[in-house]
Order: structure tokens, then C-alpha cells, then sequence
């Protein structure tokens, strides 16, 4: 079987293109020869029935003395034969003695008269198949009403036709349509023959096999990547995608993205990028966002004989990245915050120290007294926080505000409920700390700094409002992107803000800004319900 599939683009096309048009010329034919059948059989009915209703009213056969000549009715269905296309009569009289018959011998014979009921008693006219009378055949009956003043059932005509008459029909067709069968069949070979080179033309003479081998080379080359590769034309419609790009831009590998529109998945940022590609030809990249990762997308020019035909789009995932310094800025936040507190403490035990060389003991009641209270003020205004993460959060920032002489407040009415999520309550600690942080460097010039914090629920949702009375900002709207600071030098500058939006929408939240001079406050609304799950119908998402 391999073996005979193992043939030429050209020969499959031939072999194809001959056997679907011989299917159909066939199946057309077969319906035709049997809708033909069938319209035989029924004019067949029809004629008997017919010729069996004219026989039945013949005056001969009315007149109720005539119907015991049997001379006579023998003479008048054999005229009828005759002159009508039909192949026997048969008369039998109401008792079942035969009158007429198309073996002369029959006649005088008795039949049982219940033979045909439905005709000799019940006066029914009706058609049936039967091989009774001489061969197979269509035969009619229909019941004689005889009498002078008052007509009675006296008997019943049967008329036949043979079906050997109808086949020969059928057969005669069947001849004719194997002729132009035949016809149409050699007539596709050469339409088949013909199609197959202008085929073979137009792969350049490439077998499936070979053409096959090329692409699957080439899709196997571009899945390997990690990086999504795709490629427009110059008005930005994409002609290929690889598995990497359609899991970034979250579409169903099954999903057909030939025709669509580059526009649609990164709109403004790519118009930038095309657009200063006609001017500047060479590399260009962009940031953005895509289900929730960051990618960096960078765009290359094709050239096709050095005219501009196209791009190359590169898309590569920096979340993990990304991740990893928000991570790594957590942890050196908090290990700042560790090294306040040991410093702060440090600072304590020196004071106690010296207290004890100068056996100053109400002092050192004074100073434990003191970080006692301190220690009762954290926990209290902490108490409606069962979340330990934030709590232990907000205990190192209470501590480095401390040390850097900034006054940070905890609103004794907040409250969080403990959250299961981990990627949730990261993200949670990503806004937090960046907010505090934030604050204590906006209020770091400030003669009375002071930083007010609440976490609580607002409508259902966990709110999030961090207020300082710092100097403002000039320009709330830039504040979020990556790379923007209200502050001077540092490559680091600018991303706090920016991985606090990017976590805010990460949860499917929203945050506000409110500034002026000597006061600014950042609120953020969060679809976290109390007792730790998401709320599903957040009309942000």
C-alpha cells in the first residue's frame, strides 16, 4: 500500500482528480438510473390500474348476462391486450370460476373467491406484485359491477405487466449512461493531467515530501526559541508566529493569526516603532505588557532585493527578571530595615550600659519603660492585621523611619485578613514597601516628617492609603512609568513607583494619587475580599 502511495505530486493529482469525478459521474448516474426504475414501476401501476378500471365498466362485462359468455370477454381482453401495452387479462366472476385467462385452459377453472378480497368482496381498486400468473409482474385488480336497474359485485379484472419489461427498460438506460461515463472519464484524465503539471509548476517542483521537510525544519527551528518570532508586512499584518509568541500574546496555538493586524496586540507602541523604521532603518525596541509578564519586544526590518518588505518582531519575557530584582530590592529593603533595627537596639543597650556604670537605675526603668510602650503602641495599632507577613512588614518600616527621624503612624483601626496566595501576598509586600519607602524619601527634607499608613476594607475591596507631607509632586500622571524619579542621580531611581502599578494590575486593581504642596497621598483599591480570596466579578479585570 506504502508503495503505491509512493508516487509523484503529479501522479496523486492525476489518480485524485480521476477517481472524485469518476465518484461522482457514477453516483449521479446510479441516483438517475434509480429515480428511472422507479418512475417505471409506477407508470406501470398506472397503466394496469387504468387498463383494469376501463375493462371492469366494458359493456360486456356490465351487463350481468354477458359476463357467463365466456367466448366473448375472452375475445374482448385479447383485443385490449392488443391495442394497450399490457401483457394479460384475467376476468373471474364473484365465485371465483376464471372467465377469461391468457391460457385458455384456465378458463372455466375455479379459484377460491376470497382470493382476492380486497377487490371481489370489498370493491377496492389496488395494484400488487406477483410471479402467479406465467412470470414476475405488475398486476392491477378492480371489481365489476354488474346488473340491469341495480348494479351488484359480480367479479373482479386482473390486467398484468411483466417486469422483465421494466428491467429491459432500466438496461436499455444503463447503457446509455455507461457511454457517457465513459465519455466524462477519459475527458478527466486529460483535465487531470493538465491540473497536476500547473500544480507541480507552482510548488517549483518541490514534492509534498520535500516541501514538508522544509517547513517542518523550520518550525522546529523557531518552537526551540524561547523568544516569540513573528513577522508582518509593511502594513503591520502578520504573516507568521511561532508557539513562544502566541503563548505570550495568550492565543490558542490552534488559533489562525494569518490577515490579523499587528495593531491589535501592541497598538501605540509598535505605531512609534514603524513609523521611525521608515526614517531610521535598522534595530528598534520597545517595553510592554502582555498577560501580566513584561516583554520586551525588538523589531527588525526584511529587505526583499533592498526594497523595505517587512519586519521581524523579537519577543522576549523579562518578567522572570523583573521578578527577581523586585525580590532582591524586598530583600535589601528589609535587610536595611533588619540593620536599623539592630542599629536602633544597638543604640539601646549602649545607653542601658552606660546608665548601669553610673548606677543610674531609674534611668534604665525609664528607657525600658519607654521601649515597652513603644513596643504596646506597635502592637496595638498592629492587632487588627492577622496577615504576619505585613505585620512583620510594617514593624522593620516602623523601625527604619525611626532611625532615619521619621514619624510613621499605623492607623489603629486597620485591619487585613491572612491571605493563602503566595503570589498575592507578594505582590501585596512589592506595594507596601514601596510605598513606605517612597514616603520616607519624599519626607527626607522635610523639618517634622511624618508618614500616615491604613490597610483596611473599603466596599468590600482592601484599601491601601499612604500619605506624607512631603513636598508634593510637580507631575502625577509620569510618576508611574519605569524610569521616572521626583528624586536626583541613582540608575536605580524611578522603579518603585513603576513595580507598584505593575503589581496593582497585576491583582487587578487600581491606585490614585492625590498631591499638593506639604501633603500627597496614594490610595490603592485591591479586589481582595475579607477573608483572603479575589473578588471574581472586578470590573477592572
Amino acid at each position: 500500500m506504502r508503495r503505491l502511495l509512493d508516487v509523484s505530486l503529479e501522479t496523486k493529482i492525476n489518480g485524485i482528480l480521476i477517481g472524485v469525478i469518476t465518484l461522482i459521474i457514477v453516483s449521479l448516474s446510479a441516483f438517475y438510473l434509480y429515480h428511472s426504475s422507479n418512475e417505471y414501476y409506477d407508470n406501470a401501476r398506472r397503466l394496469t390500474l387504468q387498463s383494469a378500471k376501463t375493462i371492469s365498466f366494458l359493456p360486456a362485462l356490465i351487463d350481468g348476462e354477458d359476463l357467463s359468455d365466456n367466448e366473448k370477454i375472452q375475445t374482448l381482453t385479447n383485443q385490449y391486450i392488443f391495442e394497450n401495452d399490457i401483457d394479460f387479462v384475467i376476468v373471474k366472476n364473484r365465485e371465483g370460476t376464471i372467465l377469461s385467462h391468457p391460457d385458455p385452459s384456465m378458463i372455466g377453472e375455479h379459484e377460491p373467491y376470497d382470493e382476492d378480497a380486497r377487490a371481489n368482496i370489498f370493491g377496492a381498486y389496488y395494484t400488487e406484485k406477483t410471479d402467479k400468473y406465467i412470470e414476475p409482474s405488475i398486476m392491477a385488480m378492480a371489481p365489476i359491477y354488474a346488473g340491469d336497474e341495480v348494479r351488484q359485485l359480480s367479479g373482479v379484472v386482473k390486467v398484468g405487466y411483466f417486469e422483465s419489461k421494466i428491467i429491459e427498460k432500466i438496461m436499455d438506460k444503463l447503457y446509455q449512461l455507461s457511454f457517457m461515463i465513459l465519455t466524462f472519464i477519459i475527458l478527466s484524465f486529460f483535465i487531470s493531467r493538465w491540473f497536476g503539471k500547473y500544480i507541480k509548476s507552482e510548488t517549483l517542483g518541490y514534492e509534498p515530501k520535500e516541501i514538508t521537510m522544509i517547513l517542518k525544519n523550520r518550525e522546529n527551528i523557531f518552537s526551540a526559541l524561547d523568544e516569540g518570532i513573528m513577522a508582518t508586512d509593511l502594513s503591520g499584518k502578520i504573516i507568521y508566529v511561532n508557539e513562544a509568541a502566541q503563548k505570550y500574546l495568550g492565543i490558542p496555538g490552534t488559533a489562525d493569526l494569518d490577515g490579523c493586524n499587528i495593531h491589535e496586540y501592541f497598538g501605540s507602541d509598535i505605531e512609534k516603532v514603524l513609523e521611525n523604521s521608515e526614517d531610521k532603518p535598522g534595530l528598534s525596541y520597545f517595553e510592554t505588557h502582555l498577560n501580566d509578564k513584561e516583554i520586551v519586544v525588538i523589531v527588525n526590518d526584511l529587505y526583499e532585493k533592498e526594497e523595505l518588505s517587512g519586519h521581524v518582531l523579537i519577543l522576549r519575557d523579562m518578567t522572570e527578571m523583573s521578578e527577581l530584582s523586585n525580590k532582591l530590592t524586598i530583600v535589601e529593603s528589609l535587610f536595611d530595615d533588619l540593620r536599623a533595627q539592630s542599629h536602633e537596639y544597638k543604640n539601646r543597650l549602649h545607653l542601658i550600659s552606660g546608665l548601669l556604670e553610673m548606677e543610674k537605675y531609674h534611668g534604665i526603668r525609664g528607657v525600658l519603660n519607654d521601649e515597652i510602650n513603644n513596643l504596646d503602641s506597635h502592637q496595638n495599632n498592629l492587632y487588627g492585621i492577622e496577615e504576619d507577613r505585613i505585620k512583620a512588614l510594617l514593624i522593620a518600616k516602623m523601625n527604619t523611619a525611626n532611625e532615619r527621624r521619621v514619624e510613621l503612624n499605623i492607623d489603629d483601626e486597620s485591619q487585613m485578613d491572612s491571605i493563602s496566595d503566595k503570589a498575592t501576598i507578594n505582590a501585596l509586600i512589592t506595594i507596601i514597601s514601596n510605598l513606605i519607602d517612597n514616603a520616607i524619601e519624599a519626607v527626607a527634607e522635610v523639618s517634622e516628617p511624618e508618614i500616615s499608613f491604613y490597610i483596611g476594607y473599603f466596599d468590600g475591596w482592601l484599601e491601601v492609603v499612604v500619605e506624607d507631607n512631603g513636598s508634593g509632586i510637580s507631575d502625577e500622571d509620569k510618576v508611574f512609568e519605569k524610569g521616572y524619579s521626583t528624586k536626583n542621580g541613582g540608575i536605580n531611581r524611578g522603579y518603585g513607583l513603576y513595580n507598584v502599578t505593575v503589581n496593582v494590575e497585576l491583582l487587578g486593581g487600581y491606585i490614585d494619587i492625590k498631591s499638593r504642596e506639604g501633603k500627597t497621598v496614594f490610595t490603592v483599591e485591591i479586589p481582595l475580599l475579607q477573608g483572603g480570596e479575589m473578588d471574581d466579578e472586578n470590573p477592572y479585570s
